[in-house]
């Protein structure tokens, strides 16, 4: 066997490799999911016997506050109960303590009325109750929630206790915006007093307390604040009615910056450990839209299908309440470090490759630089732009490094994504599949790929708090695939399709090379779709005709409107199944791909769709950077329809060398465009993708161009490529 022959067979078990991780992360993910899962729905089941509840709220606590020694009674619910990192993410970037007060009413994210376009408008005072029992200026909550496009009814909480035969009591301020209904009427409502607390904790099944809040982060004045909650929380406990389930929840923040903060649940029947929520489906991480739900459960009610979050799974943990500490202080630690980081290391990082990529160019261009010299520079410049492209995965990976401990956050992090991204461009350039025109790329594009859909498969652990990922303030997405993950799957297992397809057709088996590929894209549309891992309505849509286009193209079929037509219907048809599936499931345990079926049946599609489309128009004109991504959109399609032009004769030699490549970057922006319109928050799929296309491309060219004049000097070659030098 040749050594071209012995590199091809190479790459063709690192295909076959590929499809069978992905298909064994696949499995596991599934065999270890299901008894957890099976574990969670029994726990859920078996909820504590029906007895009173009551909702301690106190505005701006975190993990770091609680102490066994400055706060004992937290630190006992603490140690005896059960904890977790708690979202509050409502409407705005920071969350008042009447937007807390009011999401735990609704049962859905809602806030004081908008101040302007500014994200984190100052926090208005808590309204008092009038002599009529209604809360003042509730009208003015009703139509700041109307606008919000949340869907949140205000007052839901109460309805649907009531509609149970309870009745929820309201003991201060912020409680009783809480315990309002709809109307905003409080049906019991009193001011915190030690002397009456027995009587009026006893007066409903369910009663919201309000102690006060932490209002500031200088450690003597937010002390004392804590030793006043506490000793408040000790009356709560003491006074609270037998077999009572008590909770307290930091449900807003303490000041203009948004922070994860804690929550805390014990009750007769509550085991010491973790709290599991399905709406985020992360161990010890839930939403503030979770309390409503929770605290109907607690009363033996089912929660309304249209309220956003879910009631808590207690997961018993043997381990120490200072251990449970620790972690929910990681938590909020890398949540609350790595959000400022995102927006300076991407530009750094991309205006960085850019100055290299131009000064590389106009150094070759100079008459005194040699060959030599250009050749040195051209292999430079392809090294940094591989390792560039791992940056992305190295994002993801970077979870399992805890950099948020030590040093300077930004310094440390940009050190931990640069070791990382160093190793699988390591070996990247340096394996055997070097030689062949896409094995390096392909072999980043396998990293990517398997990075992110093993990551999905195995419960998104990596993609909370990472540069590339969710982040938890922000209160997006918890699991499964988000744009950005999807933008570098897709992305990546479309050019690894086209390296395999062109390997088949270099081994005389194009058949076999257009299946192969087919099988990845699949795996990977299988895996953005599934309910259990992606959960991605958009994504499929997206990813299954650039796929399909792709494999009709490398078969040597046309691709005509007939086909077409077949493509898109048959992609129609797999969202309507995976959608319906899990629509069919339980109403917890649903995605918001079931959710979506249940939206159209309710007749609210179209405001969804407006919603999205609003959403991709704000972020378009909301900075100018924004605006640049169809710009550069245009100009890619250009250069892929008129290969001949200024804008699309670099990549000939590559094409030359490739004949599928065309086709494949065609294909790849079809799905970013396809996907830019499907997903809410589009516009991050073309930009997102890029960073990992724009490198590989230009290592592409670079070793073609390579190629082209060794060719060309050892007389083998037509004389007429053109050089790196240009």
């Amino acid at each position: 066997m040749t050594a071209p022959s012995r590199l091809l067979a190479l790459l063709g078990r690192m295909t076959t490799l590929c499809v069978v991780l992905l298909g064994v992360v696949a499995g596991t993910g599934a065999a270890a999911g299901a008894p957890q899962a099976s574990a969670r729905a029994a726990a859920a089941t078996e909820r504590p016997a029906r007895g009173p509840v009551v909702v301690v709220g106190m505005p701006g606590l975190d993990a770091e506050d609680l102490d066994p020694a400055s706060t004992p009674h937290l630190w006992s619910m603490l140690e005896h109960g059960a904890s977790a990192s708690l979202i509050v993410r409502s409407v705005h970037l920071t969350t008042c303590p009447v937007d807390g007060w009011l999401t735990l009413g609704a049962g859905g994210r809602a806030a004081q009325p908008d101040q302007g376009d500014d994200p984190r408008p100052p926090c208005s005072a808590l309204p008092s109750v009038g002599s009529d029992g209604v809360v003042t200026g509730w009208q003015r909550y009703v139509e700041a929630a109307s606008r919000t496009r949340q869907d949140s009814r205000l007052g839901s909480l109460a309805a649907t206790l009531r509609q149970r035969g309870d009745c929820v009591a309201a003991i201060g301020a912020g409680a009783a915006v809480g315990a309002a209904d709809g109307d905003g009427r409080v049906g019991r409502a009193a001011a915190y007093e030690p002397s009456t607390l027995p009587a009026d904790l006893a007066r409903c099944p369910v009663t919201l307390v309000d102690p006060g809040g932490l209002t500031t982060r200088d450690r003597d004045a937010r002390a004392t604040q804590l030793a006043g909650l506490d000793a408040r929380l000790g009356e709560v406990l003491a006074a609270a009615p037998a077999r009572a389930t008590v909770i307290v929840a930091g449900l807003a923040d303490d000041g203009p910056a948004e922070r994860v903060r804690v929550v805390l649940e014990r009750g007769p029947d509550i085991v010491p450990g973790t709290l599991r929520s399905s709406a985020t489906r992360q161990d010890g991480v839930v939403l503030l839209t979770d309390l409503a739900p929770e605290t109907v459960a607690l009363r033996g009610g089912t929660p309304p299908v249209a309220w956003t979050g879910d009631a808590w799974t207690v997961l018993p943990d043997a381990g120490t309440a200072a251990a449970r500490r620790e972690a929910m202080v990681d938590t909020a630690q890398a949540a609350h470090r790595v959000q400022p980081l995102a927006d300076p290391f991407f530009k750094t990082w991309a205006i960085g490759q850019l100055v290299l990529y131009l000064g590389a160019l106009l150094l070759a261009r100079r008459s005194c630089t040699g060959d030599a010299t250009r050749t040195r520079l051209a292999r430079g410049v392809r090294a940094v732009a591989v390792v560039a492209a791992c940056v992305p995965a190295a994002t993801f990976l970077a979870a399992l490094v805890p950099w948020w401990r030590v040093g300077p956050p930004l310094l440390t992090l940009s050190a931990v994504v640069a070791i990382i991204a160093l190793a699988p461009g390591s070996v990247a350039l340096a394996g055997p599949w070097r030689r062949h025109p896409l094995g390096t790329p392909a072999a980043v594009a396998a990293i990517t790929a398997l990075v992110i859909a093993g990551d999905a498969v195995t419960g998104s652990r990596l993609t909370l708090s990472t540069l590339m990922g969710e982040q938890p303030t922000i209160g997006g997405r918890f699991y499964g695939l988000g744009n950005v993950a999807f933008a570098l799957l897709a992305t990546s297992v479309l050019l690894l399709c086209v390296a395999v397809a062109d390997l088949g057709v270099r081994r005389g088996r194009p058949r076999a090379g257009a299946l192969a590929a087919l099988a990845i894209g699949l795996v990977a549309v299988v895996v953005d779709g599934s309910p259990t891992w992606g959960a991605d309505l958009g994504g499929p849509a997206a990813l299954l005709p650039a796929v399909s286009g792709l494999v009709v193209v490398a078969l040597g079929l046309r691709l005509g409107w007939g086909r077409v037509l077949m493509v898109g219907l048959g992609t129609v048809l797999a969202l309507v199944v995976l959608a319906v599936v899990d629509y069919l499931r339980p109403a917890s345990s649903r995605t918001h791909l079931g959710r979506f079926v249940q939206t159209v049946l309710d007749g609210g599609a179209l405001d969804v769709i407006t919603r999205k489309a609003q959403q991709n128009l704000d972020m378009l004109t909301g900075s100018p950077l924004a605006m640049l991504i169809p710009v550069g959109l245009v100009l890619v399609i250009v250069a892929l329809l008129r290969p001949h032009s200024a804008l699309g004769r670099p990549l000939l030699p590559a094409y030359d060398r490739v004949p599928l490549l065309r086709t494949g970057l065609i294909c790849i922006v079809i799905m970013w465009l396809i996907g830019f319109v499907m997903n809410d928050s589009g516009t991050a799929i073309p930009a997102v993708g890029a960073t990992v296309l724009v490198p590989l491309i230009i290592a592409i060219v670079l070793d073609a161009r390579r190629t082209d004049r060794r060719l060309n000097r050892g007389g083998r070659g037509t004389g007429g490529a053109p050089s790196w030098r240009g």
